[in-house]
């Protein structure tokens, strides 16, 4: 959130009031490095979301990295998130540019609730700030499942319904909407979302070329196999190609458009390491 020639970075962390509470009072001061101290605040004015940081001892002030904990629930209007991001508290700032990171959260969300959330985040809020009109660059990282509409993504969505997250009804019998999960069962149907989502490109793959072709490092690599033995190959393969790494960029203005086509590029420029013929790029 600070620019791209800039170190320090502002990180917001979305979750769960119970999920933050955990994080603000209890897992981040075991996270403290050493010769360092942990220091958290409230926001007394709203109770939901909290600052959190950590200063070198006998440091009066905390360090660049500022952390901030925000209390939401995504399936509620995204109108009300932007309100608690540009709270004077957290100071997010519309201007800078910003990656919005996603692992396996968009498919729990009713498929329309997924949608307005994305528009939102393209937008980077500027519906609800019409007074302050700016350039903005965006970029959105998703991993979520694939069910892929085979044997294997049916025993996924079979599993989840088994615990109630999918398949659920009223009381009157009538069927709850869909999970973005069971409307976006492929990779093209995840890229074609982002793009009328209002991102000007999206890229991606499944995580099985993630893995052998560049975006999952050698080093990565052995230290995953380091962790544990893999003797189900076939498995892990199969569970691979049913997970997708996307990567969206929207941007206004001129001066963040190099940027955002090296971002959602393939081959030797591509940052993130995806390679031509091993990924899906898709344009507005």
């Amino acid at each position: 959130q600070k620019g791209f020639e800039e170190n320090q970075v502002d990180w917001f962390e979305v979750d769960h009031p119970f999920v933050i509470e955990q994080k603000a009072y209890s897992w981040l001061c075991s996270c403290a490095p050493a010769g360092y101290k942990y220091n958290s605040e409230m926001n007394v004015a709203t109770g939901v979301s909290y600052r959190a940081s950590f200063s070198s001892q006998g440091a009066s002030d905390a360090n660049d990295s500022t952390y901030h904990l925000i209390c939401h629930d995504l399936r509620s209007p995204p109108s009300s998130l932007f309100e608690k991001l540009s709270d004077p508290f957290h100071g997010y700032d519309r201007s800078i540019p910003t990656i919005f990171v996603m692992e396996c959260v968009i498919m729990y969300l009713p498929d329309e609730a997924s949608r307005n959330l994305l528009r939102y985040l393209a937008d980077n809020g500027a519906e609800a700030d019409q007074k302050n009109q700016v350039d903005s660059f965006v970029t959105i990282a998703m991993y979520d499942p694939i069910p892929n509409n085979d044997r294997f993504g049916q025993v996924m969505l079979n599993n989840l319904q088994k615990r109630g997250i999918t398949g659920q009804t009223h009381e009157d019998g009538e069927r709850h909407e869909q999970l973005s999960l069971e409307r976006t069962p492929t990779l093209s149907d995840h890229l074609a979302k982002l793009n009328k989502s209002g991102f000007d490109v999206a890229v991606g793959c499944h995580m099985m070329d993630a893995y052998d072709y560049g975006i999952v490092s050698i080093d990565d690599r052995r230290r995953a196999a380091r962790c544990e033995m893999l003797d189900e190959l076939e498995e892990f393969v199969l569970l691979m190609r049913h997970y997708c790494l996307c990567v969206g960029v929207h941007s206004t203005g001129d001066r963040y458009k190099a940027a955002a086509a090296t971002l959602c590029s393939d081959g030797k420029d591509s940052p993130i390491g995806f390679q031509e013929g091993r990924c899906t790029i898709v344009h507005s």
